[in-house]
């Protein structure tokens, strides 16, 4: 995903809950708005990284790309590969 676009800004279900504190609040923007570009100005799009999509995450994750004038890419990760991962380290 980076290799085809470096300019990717990643969300997780947590900075989607969270991304008006600790992103807004804590860059600023909420205070001066006119930073946007300096903070993301060689960003190209937003990818949610979703764990637990569902319609709330779905319209806060909307939210957080709009915010920051980005599209918004959603790409459905659920827990399969971290499961596999900690089956592999608990047997290894």
């Amino acid at each position: 995903m980076f290799e085809a676009d470096p300019g990717t800004y990643v969300l997780t279900d947590f900075l989607v809950r969270s991304f008006p504190r600790t992103v807004i609040q804590e860059l600023g923007l909420d205070r001066h708005p006119e930073l946007r570009d300096d903070y993301f100005r060689h960003y190209t799009r937003m990818v949610w990284l979703a764990q637990h999509p569902d319609d709330e995450l779905r319209r806060l994750a909307q939210a957080a790309a709009d915010r920051i004038e980005l599209p918004l890419t959603v790409v459905e990760t659920g827990h399969a590969g971290l499961e596999s991962a900690l089956e592999d380290l608990v047997s290894g």
